[in-house]
């Protein structure tokens, strides 16, 4: 009998009464919960609103697998009022884009050669970029500090390369180089590089130095010999700027001339299209880097692209949040505690809850595209941000990170060997937060342990 009390304790484990330890009990929020059966597990301030940082990046995968579906594809196209004559286009060309947050200098360069192959090479007129997709992209204030950083890198309907080049060295002739990838007309490069020594690279900024002085980039350092091949990116120009520079370049390189200029332009209703091209990668696949890597450009991208297909205020980011509420509805969860500025967690302003996001999580791991969203996470100790972090847990454990002054978070779920989920949200906002990360990772792991006895009790007591 006293068996069986004791097991029926370990299985009945009571939600927390105070913070994990190493935390003070207002640092923390904490919610687990079962994927296989109903209840919670474990809570800890479980309702409070928190800034979730980029763990806020599962809320908009789960509605955009919801409301877009794994396979959707983003558009381009070309279109003109101009006549084509003898290969060449009297007049502009539109260039109507969708956010296609993929979009890299190979894939624009399969789109060229294949306006090429319809029989354009020479543009009379200007490049005109349609940027009529989304009407307002929302904002992520409070990074001042951190503008020319890629991670604040704002959505763009014609996103290229999420708007950075990559300088790229080699050697010719034991003498090092650095070109422009994509090369673009506007900008040159100063090679002052000299020959380094040292028998392995890494990273190359380790290096190297680069100055940007108005359209001239400077480029020194000593560089070993092991870093031909390797390659760093440059954040440059504004979006704009950076389409038609590298438009132009990869057209030329295509053996066309032109377009004259750039200018923003909506498509005249009497337009024909001259190319239509569908993103090479699908959502399931943009999730992937997305989540794993924490890109904020993409999932800013992401709920702007909901609001797109399902516009109703003419803003594209409020319509965003506005499907993204409904699905709430539609599920049967709560709506509050949640503020969105721009769906990414890039934010000062983003709240949720602790229980909000697992339930959310909860019901992405029983719906349909449950095994789309998994994989789209970070597994311990093995890639994306959590490739050295709780390697150690047992069984398969899969967690969004999120990390902001003052605030680190993991979301995700732990996946038992005999196939039992736990649904797990950790979010630490605190002056102390950075500090505080081996603490979370271990409240993490513990209740994992936790978890893992529970099941094991169940198991021995054939409960």
């Amino acid at each position: 009998m006293k068996r069986f009390l004791l097991l029926l304790a370990v299985v009945a484990a009571p939600l927390y009464a105070a913070a994990p330890a190493g935390f003070d009990d207002d640092e923390i929020a904490l919610w687990a919960a079962p994927v296989e059966g109903g209840g919670e597990f474990e809570a800890h301030r479980a309702d409070a609103a928190v800034n979730p940082a980029s763990t806020m990046k599962l809320l908009t995968s789960w509605a955009a697998l919801n409301r877009l579906g794994p396979n959707f594809r983003w558009q381009s196209e070309f279109k003109t009022t101009a006549a084509l004559v003898d290969g060449v286009l009297q007049g502009d060309l539109y260039w109507l884009g969708r956010g296609d947050p993929r979009l890299d200098s190979a894939r624009l360069t399969e789109m060229l050669r294949q306006l090429r192959l319809r029989g354009v090479r020479d543009i009379t007129g200007r490049l005109l970029l349609d940027q009529s997709a989304w009407q307002g992209i929302g904002t992520a204030e409070g990074f001042g500090g951190d503008a020319e950083r890629v991670f604040t890198v704002a959505p763009h309907t014609h996103q290229l390369n999420l708007k950075v080049a990559w300088l790229r060295y080699r050697f010719d002739d034991g003498r090092p180089q650095v070109a422009l990838d994509p090369p673009l007309p506007g900008i040159s490069v100063d090679n002052r590089l000299q020959l380094g020594d040292g028998a392995s690279c890494g990273d190359v900024r380790r290096f190297v130095t680069v100055a940007q002085q108005g359209a001239r980039l400077i480029v020194s350092g000593r560089l070993p010999p092991a870093c031909d091949g390797a390659a760093n990116y440059v954040n440059l120009l504004d979006s704009n700027e950076f389409a038609q520079q590298a438009f132009a370049a990869l057209w030329q390189q295509l053996g066309g001339s032109g377009p004259r200029g750039l200018a923003l332009a909506s498509t005249p209703p009497g337009a024909r299209s001259l190319l239509r091209w569908d993103s090479a990668d699908t959502l399931a696949s943009v999730l992937v880097d997305m989540n794993k890597y924490s890109n904020n450009t993409m999932a800013r991208s992401v709920l702007l692209t909901v609001g797109a297909q399902y516009p109703a205020s003419g803003n594209t980011l409020a319509d965003g949040e506005r499907s993204l509420r409904g699905l709430l509805a539609e599920r049967g969860l709560p709506q509050q505690p949640l503020t969105l500025e721009n769906g990414a967690g890039l934010s000062r302003r983003e709240r949720v809850s602790a229980r909000l996001l697992g339930e959310v999580l909860r019901d992405a791991l029983r719906g349909a595209y449950g095994p789309e969203l998994a994989a789209s996470l970070p597994l311990a100790g093995e890639d994306g941000t959590l490739k050295k972090r709780l390697g150690e847990v047992g069984g398969s454990l899969r967690l969004k990170t999120g990390s902001l002054d003052n605030v680190r978070a993991l979301a995700g779920y732990w996946q038992a060997p005999s196939g039992q989920r736990l649904v797990l949200v950790a979010i630490v906002n605190s002056a102390r937060a950075e500090r505080l990360t081996p603490q979370l990772d271990a409240a993490v792991a513990a209740v994992v342990a936790r978890y893992q006895a529970r099941l094991a009790a169940a198991a021995a007591g054939g409960l």
